[in-house]
């Protein structure tokens, strides 16, 4: 994970907010985190 993927994913879970990303491997590892794909959101 890079520092800026640790400060991103830091500050949802700080805040508790969930994280809306498309990059999923790179957050799923950490606890407490709610990881939303918008990608499949898209309704085509």
């Amino acid at each position: 994970m890079s520092l800026g993927d640790a400060v991103i994913g830091a500050t949802a879970t700080i805040h508790n907010l969930p994280l809306v990303t498309a990059n999923l491997k790179d957050f799923k590892h950490i606890e407490n985190i709610e990881l939303i794909n918008p990608l499949e959101l898209l309704i085509l």
